[in-house]
């Protein structure tokens, strides 16, 4: 094998942790789920809130404050799916199919945190009820020869289990 012509000693190219290529499951039920993978994402989950404050008098003011419905949005940018499966056709993607529900794993590979294998690592996992893609986009770098897709979701609910 050739040396480097810099002598530097070969690098070693380990799976990420965690946020990196995070596992995505899309799918409205357990028959239509469908394996994809991301190397940003990003949550952001929400609960407007409305404020009624009174005149008061003898100087003392009072409020109400009235929780609104939460909202969420994801944004993906390179996903990647496993196999040739048409994900334009899935449920969030065509309104059609019905709503998904995506199931966001955070959890470290095993050869990425120790020189040992042993992974110890756990972001949790997210679960997005109602989710519906509001648009999709794509971005080409050719320095990089990088082509990026840029999704964003609208959902309605939110869990998280550790």
């Amino acid at each position: 094998m050739a040396d480097d012509i810099f002598r530097r000693k070969p690098v070693e190219i380990l799976r990420p942790i965690t946020a990196d290529m995070l596992l995505i499951i899309w799918g409205g039920s357990a028959s239509d789920e469908y394996l994809t993978h991301a190397t940003q994402v990003s949550i952001q989950y929400n609960q407007p809130m409305t404020k009624r404050w009174s005149l008061g008098t003898n100087g003392k003011n009072q409020a109400a404050v009235y929780p609104g419905r939460p909202v969420g949005q994801l944004q993906i940018q390179r996903l990647f799916a496993e196999g040739n499966g048409d994900i334009f056709n899935k449920p969030g993607w065509n309104i059609c199919a019905g709503l998904a529900d995506i199931t966001i794993n955070m959890k470290a590979s095993q050869s990425s945190v120790s020189l040992n294998g042993e992974c110890t690592q756990n972001g949790g996992t997210y679960i997005l009820i109602g989710g519906l893609v509001t648009s999709y986009g794509i971005t080409a770098e050719a320095e990089g020869l990088t082509v990026i897709d840029n999704i964003n979701i609208e959902f309605m609910q939110m869990q998280y289990t550790p």
